[in-house]
């Protein structure tokens, strides 16, 4: 079947949904979740299995490399004496939608080629581990649907779901059922998933959208985020235009989330007052998570619709977290993961094609915070919120200064200055060889008898 493309125009859109269920309902969707598990260890097993038979030269000759496709079909095959109760000895696969048995082996799948390429030095970044076991409690519940039911109902207060069937919905859905009913969006798949004590029903839509254009085309703004302030919004000429606070949704609530952690400490495990501190916890957690996505959401959708063209900076804020051992380590990086930083970014970057902004992302190794944008002179800053320029002597603070050189980066044609001894550039990716030891060989002194050891 020839896969779907996106035409032309067109751009895909998630619209998330809460479920109001029933008991019932919850029990049936539970089900789902577990036949997805269960489907993804059983694929897991299956490939550690036919890597153990390669290994000891059991694998049949016209054995191919493990597919969705070919894992779907052993898994049909199987799946009478697989999916049988111990206690009753009745067959509990057809309560399982074949799209969540689907989804789990397709995830299985996906982390085995992960493995592969990483393994060959195809992958960037860090190495990745072969797939491991899903555990209930542990793995996040959840299930995708591409075929079959997956209907926003004219009533607009209710979505049809696979095994499920009509559910209602805590949102009103009348902006999706438009959409769909005037033929302006195709419904691609549904994403069911559990966010603290409450199950979501996230659709994957192509939507048609008319080309847009932002209120100020021809605007420059530069985007500096930070743990202080969220952003800082300044023009080319050293306007500041905006400064949004940070929520600080972790910071704040981080009082409530130790008391029920410790709350939770003194009850026995497995009990009612165990889950119910449990599910305490999970919904403060959705809480905070909420409170920090909508003020992001809010920003970068103004942002886009705003101005024509929008630099924001490119952080390694996993190399940010990584810090340790400096003073105040833990509460800075509990800081930087609470202000989500990288998560502007990745707004922006689809946001960008709604409404018609340009997004410049800057190189990595720009100095946004510690060139002057008065004379460009650089200067190690470390940590300071405010510092002298040592060219000039003009007083700077770190986040407007960083936003007004970010909103000049497109016309500074500025390129990473990384030189080597002899003044070769040095290769970005590039590490050092050998790692801090004690010297060796012709290097290491020798100890001389007259004045006694080295």
């Amino acid at each position: 079947m020839k896969r779907f493309e996106v035409p032309d125009g067109w751009v895909v859109q998630a619209f998330d949904f809460a479920l109001d269920l029933t008991c019932g309902e919850a029990g049936v969707l539970a089900r789902q979740f577990g036949g997805r598990r269960y489907a993804y260890n059983w694929t897991v097993r299956t490939l550690k299995d036919d890597i153990e038979a390669f290994r000891a030269g059991q694998a049949l000759p016209e054995s191919r490399p493990p597919s969705m496709i070919s894992l779907r079909k052993r898994w049909n095959q199987a799946k009478d004496s697989l999916c049988v109760d111990a206690e009753s000895g009745e067959v509990w696969w057809p309560a399982v939608s074949k799209e969540a048995f689907a989804d789990g082996i397709k995830g299985a799948v996906d982390g085995y080629w992960r493995w592969q390429h990483s393994r060959a030095g195809k992958l960037a970044g860090k190495r990745v581990g072969f797939p491991r076991f899903k555990k209930k409690g542990r793995d996040a519940d959840r299930f995708t649907v591409t075929t079959g039911v997956m209907r926003v109902n004219p009533d607009r207060r209710s979505v049809s779901l696979p095994k499920v069937g009509t559910v209602r919905t805590h949102e009103n859905t009348r902006r999706l059922e438009r959409l769909v009913r005037l033929g302006r969006a195709r419904i691609l798949a549904v994403t069911i998933r559990r966010r603290g004590t409450r199950i979501h029903a996230i659709f994957r839509v192509a939507v048609s959208r008319r080309p847009r254009t932002p209120a100020m085309p021809g605007s420059t703004v530069g985007v500096d985020v930070g743990v202080r302030r969220l952003a800082t919004v300044a023009t080319p000429d050293g306007t500041l235009i905006d400064k949004v606070a940070n929520p600080h949704a972790l910071e704040r609530n981080l009082a409530g989330l130790r008391r029920l952690s410790r709350a939770r400490s003194r009850r026995q495990p497995g009990s009612i007052r165990y889950r119910q501190a449990n599910a305490q916890i999970a919904r403060l957690h959705a809480q905070i998570a909420s409170i920090r996505a909508d003020a992001i959401s809010k920003l970068t959708t103004r942002l886009a619709k705003t101005h024509g063209t929008v630099v924001v900076e490119t952080l390694s804020v996993a190399g940010m977290l990584a810090q340790r051992g400096a003073p105040g380590a833990r509460t800075r990086r509990r800081r930087l993961a609470d202000s989500a930083l990288a998560s502007v970014r990745a707004r922006l970057r689809y946001k960008q094609a709604w409404y018609g902004t340009r997004l410049v992302e800057a190189d990595r190794y720009y100095p946004s915070s510690q060139l002057c944008s008065a004379c460009g002179a650089q200067a190690a800053i470390g940590w300071a919120e405010e510092w002298n320029c040592p060219g000039c002597g003009v007083r700077h603070h770190r986040d407007d200064n960083a936003a007004v050189n970010l909103a000049r980066y497109p016309a500074s044609g500025w390129q990473r200055r990384a030189v080597g001894p002899v003044g070769s550039r040095v290769k970005r990716r590039a590490g050092c060889k050998t790692g801090p030891c004690p010297a060796g060989g012709v290097e290491a002194p020798k100890p001389n008898p007259e004045r006694g050891a080295a």
